[in-house]
């Protein structure tokens, strides 16, 4: 008998937010083999109905060669040299299959376990390379195709903490990408020293565990993390601070601890 599926927990979850977004371009050379059966034990899908949050589509490049190759050219192109190393597997893509979920905002993560597992199965069909849109991360799929199917939920598949710095700088900016997932705004702190980064970055990624558990927050809330006191507002880019998120962002502060999670900073 195969081992049943545990669906993805938000042990805090409250209503509020946003819609759930992810989507997953998986590249292939050629069309997916068809005599390969979706196996929900074998790829980690919690229950059939989570496959309804799931929609396919195949593009070739055919049908577009500029848009197809924007995937592997300019940023996108060095996002994934360091990400993949080698890059003869996507220089040779010809085939996209998108994986696309939106849903409702909700108390467990089905829809994740379910894109990450239709995912595996277009990778044993022939797929070598998955691009996570939110996070703006390339996957070998070899890599993905290694995930056990009963793995427990890891923030670190989902949502990336990228620390962005010119060369010569500092200082840099620390952000996430992926809460657009969990329905949840990312996090961004602005000219964070070099000496801080990792204290930093290990701030923004307890604070985006807690959004993506299920909390909600807002702009104006202040939030207490490893007695760190951090506010939070609507992060307004310009088209220089612009980090191209395709979400809404808050602006994190420090500010004075004591502070408790949730307070509002405005409140009495």
């Amino acid at each position: 008998m195969s081992t049943p599926i545990a669906t993805w927990q938000r042990s805090t979850f409250q209503p509020g937010g946003a819609p759930n977004a992810f989507q997953l371009f998986c590249f292939s050379t050629g069309r997916l083999k068809d005599d390969v059966p979706m196996s929900a034990s074998r790829f980690g899908l919690p229950s059939p109905d989570a496959m309804k949050q799931v929609e396919v589509r195949e593009l070739t490049r055919e049908m577009d060669t500029t848009w197809f190759d924007g995937f592997r050219s300019g940023s996108l192109r060095a996002i994934a040299t360091q990400a993949l190393g080698d890059m003869t597997a996507l220089d040779a893509a010809t085939q996209l299959t998108a994986v696309l979920i939106s849903r409702p905002d909700a108390a467990d993560l089905s829809h994740l376990q379910a894109g990450w597992a239709v995912a595996q199965w277009l990778i044993a069909r022939g797929v070598t390379v998955v691009l996570d849109a939110q996070t703006n991360r390339f996957w070998k799929g070899e890599d993905v195709a290694d995930w056990p199917a009963t793995r427990p939920f890891m923030l670190s598949s989902d949502v990336n903490i990228v620390v962005e710095a010119e060369p010569t700088s500092p200082t840099a900016t620390i952000h996430t990408r992926g809460l657009q997932k969990f329905g949840r705004a990312d996090l961004v702190v602005r000219d964070v020293p070099g000496a801080q980064w990792d204290a930093v970055a290990g701030l923004v990624r307890a604070l985006a565990l807690q959004l993506a558990d299920g909390v909600v927050l807002r702009a104006g809330d202040r939030v207490n993390i490893d007695g760190k006191s951090l506010t939070l507002s609507a992060f307004k880019p310009t088209p220089e601070t612009d980090l191209h998120l395709n979400n809404d962002a808050f602006l994190v502060s420090f500010s004075p601890a004591g502070e408790r999670v949730g307070e509002r900073a405005n409140s009495a």
